[in-house]
């Protein structure tokens, strides 16, 4: 039966996976004075018996644990239910560490120690997007994501630049972001009919979220314009990303291109670092647009990064 709290609302659940007896009673002890229902064990294998048999919104698990490791736990729990919203927890967060939970389908981390009020926030946070995730899923996913190519939707991007902004800021990090236009895309969608250039943006839509990691955001921007957000990544992987889908387009076949220039399909992408070169969602879209413009004024179909030099000129 569900637990209801004082007001006769279902208490949202949180399992808790942690070797440490006094982290895990910390976390148990703030999480139920904020009305979560918690169950808590020092065991992986108990945890994933337990999640197998109770709907837990969230599950918070350390990553270095006796037996059953926090990245094991997270890959299984991800077996049983895909779409669970898991935050890690670690005293050594280093970028690969972090990068491997967030590959396998972490939401967040903290880093130990960390404080109540920040743990309190990650996980206000976690039950959001939890919560986002169950209502997307109920409305076939209209809320955030575009209609045509099935990307998230340009007002989720808001959303999410917001949140890697926070996360970078609070743990020192940095992000990329690409937009990336349609080379001659007005021209193909005139020649050729609206309903082939609705093709078109399926097709580069499909394609680009194919060639991205699994804990990277594609987005519809609008028009023939995408961004990706790439969390956790320093330039030269941001490039070996960018390069993928440059050559999943490159390699692509495509109806009526012969009305293009080059009679190829291609792209110019823009990238923009934060907190390098914006340290906002505007400021960030903004270098990015700049620099895919460069990219256009080099001749199209290449990919630039944005330098102070761009807005000198």
């Amino acid at each position: 039966m569900a637990t209801k709290n004082e007001s006769g609302l279902v208490k949202p659940k949180v399992l808790v996976v942690d070797d440490e007896k006094i982290i895990r009673s910390l976390i148990v002890d703030v999480l139920s004075e904020g009305g979560f229902d918690v169950f808590a064990t020092s065991d992986g294998e108990l945890a994933l018996a337990q999640f197998e048999k109770t709907p837990f919104e969230i599950v918070i698990t350390d990553l270095k644990m006796l037996g059953l490791n926090g990245i094991e736990v997270i890959k299984r729990i991800k077996k049983i239910n895909q779409l669970a919203t898991i935050i890690v927890i670690t005293a050594y967060p280093s970028i690969e560490t972090v990068k491997e939970a967030l590959l396998e389908g972490a939401y967040d981390y903290l880093s130990k120690p960390f404080d109540l009020d920040e743990l309190r926030i990650v996980i206000s946070r976690a039950l959001k997007e939890h919560l986002l995730i169950k209502e997307k899923e109920k409305y076939k996913e209209l809320a955030i994501l575009d209609g045509l190519t099935g990307l998230y939707n340009r007002r989720y991007l808001d959303e999410v630049l917001t949140r890697e902004i926070d996360r970078s800021q609070r743990y020192n990090r940095s992000f990329i972001i690409l937009l990336i236009d349609i080379d001659d895309f007005k021209k193909y969608n005139d020649d050729n009919s609206h309903l082939a250039g609705d093709e078109i943006l399926r097709r580069i839509g499909q394609l680009l979220y194919n060639s991205i990691r699994k804990v990277d955001f594609a987005f519809r921007y609008g028009g023939d314009e995408f961004v990706v957000i790439l969390p956790e990544v320093k330039k030269d992987e941001a490039m070996e990303v960018t390069n993928r889908i440059i050559k999943s387009i490159s390699g692509a076949q495509f109806s009526y291109i012969d009305v293009l220039p080059k009679k190829k399909m291609t792209l110019s992408i823009g990238l923009a670092v934060y907190p390098d070169d914006a340290k906002d969602n505007n400021g960030l879209l903004l270098k990015a647009d700049q620099a895919m413009y460069l990219a256009k004024a080099k001749g199209k179909g290449r990919v630039c990064f944005f330098d102070k030099s761009i807005e000198e000129n």
